[in-house]
């Protein structure tokens, strides 16, 4: 009968990357499930929530604020604006720049999935205090230079 037990190894146990990473995994897992119900990835929603909050943002700018790269940002945004939840137009300026906006029916998508990712994220601060939450987002701001 195999053994249900993890392995370990004292190296991995000793780095914050192997911890971030476990972490990381737990997390998204999770959320992915939760929003897969809208059609939507976690990259999704992250550019989503900042087009929610903004009136309109260039596509780099996007990228750059959900942590992807600009050729990765383009399949992402195909995607949205195919299910109507983006309108991408260029800029009369610089015809290479563009910009994204949210459409009505991708603000519905925003505010339903907006509603996943409150509750996940309250289950995964269940376990901390709101003092340890704010001490984990500052230690992680630390370490991604923010």
């Amino acid at each position: 009968m195999a053994d249900c037990t993890p392995p370990s190894s004292p190296a991995l146990d000793s780095y914050v990357g192997y911890h971030l990473r476990k972490a990381h995994n737990q997390a998204l897992r999770r959320l992915d499930l939760a929003l897969g119900k809208l059609q939507l990835t976690t990259a999704m929603y992250g550019v989503l929530e900042l087009l929610s909050c903004n009136e309109e943002l260039a596509q780099g700018q996007l990228a750059r604020g959900v942590g992807l790269t600009n050729p990765s940002m383009v399949p992402l945004a195909d995607k949205l604006a195919e299910r109507g939840l983006i309108d991408r137009t260029r800029q009369e300026h610089d015809r290479r720049m563009v910009c994204l906006k949210l459409t009505p029916e991708g603000r519905k998508c925003w505010s339903r999935a907006s509603r996943i990712v409150r509750e996940h994220e309250a289950a995964l601060r269940g376990a901390l205090s709101d003092a340890e939450t704010a001490e984990l987002i500052r230690l992680l701001g630390k370490i991604t230079g923010e």
